[in-house]
């Protein structure tokens, strides 16, 4: 019998933690009712959203035993800090700058994280995912979100 060989330590450190975020994504979606495919409870998409997930980080760890690749890449926080300090700005101005605004911050803050950051790319990306945010959630699924501050 051989011995277990980690050919591609990222990969399954990776891969690892994919499974680990979706178990407690499936842990945390447990107590929301499921429904059916056809009418559809709350826990329906966070739990079938986790387990998909967790196969997909399932495959990368088989696969970091199987194929050679990189080892794990030294942490950065110059990377991690910006793009704490979006979620945290965004979540703190959604309500009373509205989700325009909000996303407007988050996009900038996490952009700087970027080593390869532009302008230009990042504002024509930025443009594109807040006209879908505001499609998508406040109009098409009609959630509770103002899209411009209330004054």
């Amino acid at each position: 019998m051989r011995a277990l060989r980690i050919r591609s330590p990222q990969d399954v450190a990776g891969g690892l933690v994919l499974v680990v975020l979706a178990a407690i994504a499936a842990w945390q979606a447990a107590d929301l009712d499921m429904g059916r495919t056809s009418r559809m409870g709350p826990g329906y998409f966070p739990t079938v959203l986790s387990g998909l997930i967790a196969l997909f980080g399932g495959g990368i760890a088989l696969r970091g035993l199987r194929v050679r690749g990189d080892g794990i890449a030294p942490f950065r926080w110059r990377r991690l800090l910006p793009v704490l300090l979006a979620i945290i700005l965004f979540s703190l101005l959604i309500r009373p700058a509205g989700l325009v605004l909000a996303s407007v911050v988050l996009l900038l803050v996490a952009s700087v994280a970027a080593p390869d950051f532009r302008w230009r790319g990042t504002l024509i990306f930025g443009a594109g995912l807040i006209l879908f945010a505001v499609i998508l959630f406040p109009i098409l699924l009609g959630l509770p979100l103002s899209i411009w501050p209330r004054f």
